[in-house]
């Protein structure tokens, strides 16, 4: 690992993104990207008493979901890089406890992803790890009572509101070359990433 400047480190052994999975709400599911997700939900509670308990479910999802797509063992994870924009990181927490992997938690608010990203290829790259999960969550209806205006007060929304996501998205990350999505999708002539 090389540090250039401030502010950029350059990583000696890139990693290799192994797998990704993602599940959204309904509304996500209403957009162009929708056949791109692994799963789309049909409502925002997902069978929960709670949009909270929804949002750890979500996350808790897609990341079974990335595990059994990559079909590494949990148990080969080494860290988990995770966030979401609930206090004390409370929806990915509860949600990935069960795991039982080393959680780091990480509040980047939209940035969350991409900061899991790096840290793990830091980790990755200086050998304190051989695969990563990075995974982040978000919910409109738990977000909008965080930090907005609960939905429960009926407040009327103009239409240039800020609108967040609900969904979640998680990649497996790895120090191995030896497989990635990426790699996969170049051999195939359907692949829209290389394009």
């Amino acid at each position: 690992m090389k540090h250039i400047g401030k502010q950029t480190i350059k990583l000696d052994t890139p990693p290799t993104i192994l797998q990704t999975a993602s599940i959204v709400g309904p509304k996500e599911a209403q957009g162009p990207l929708a056949k791109y997700f692994d799963q789309c939900l049909e409502d925002e509670f997902w069978g929960e008493k709670t949009w909270e308990k929804a949002e750890s479910k979500i996350i808790k999802e897609t990341v079974n979901t990335v595990i059994s797509k990559s079909g590494i063992a949990s148990s080969d994870i080494d860290y988990c890089f995770a966030g979401d924009l609930l206090n004390q990181c409370i929806s990915s927490s509860f949600g990935l406890r069960e795991l039982n992997i080393p959680f780091f938690g990480i509040f980047g608010a939209c940035s969350t992803f991409v900061e899991s990203l790096c840290l793990g290829s830091i980790f990755l790259d200086g050998k304190a790890a051989s695969n990563v999960l990075c995974a982040t969550s978000s919910h409109f209806c738990s977000a909008e009572k965080q930090f907005r205006f609960p939905l429960e007060l009926g407040n009327q929304r103009p239409p240039t509101s800020q609108w967040t996501v609900t969904g979640s998205g998680a990649a497996i990350v790895s120090a191995s070359r030896k497989w990635s999505i990426y790699n996969s999708c170049y051999a195939r002539k359907d692949c829209r990433y290389g394009n």
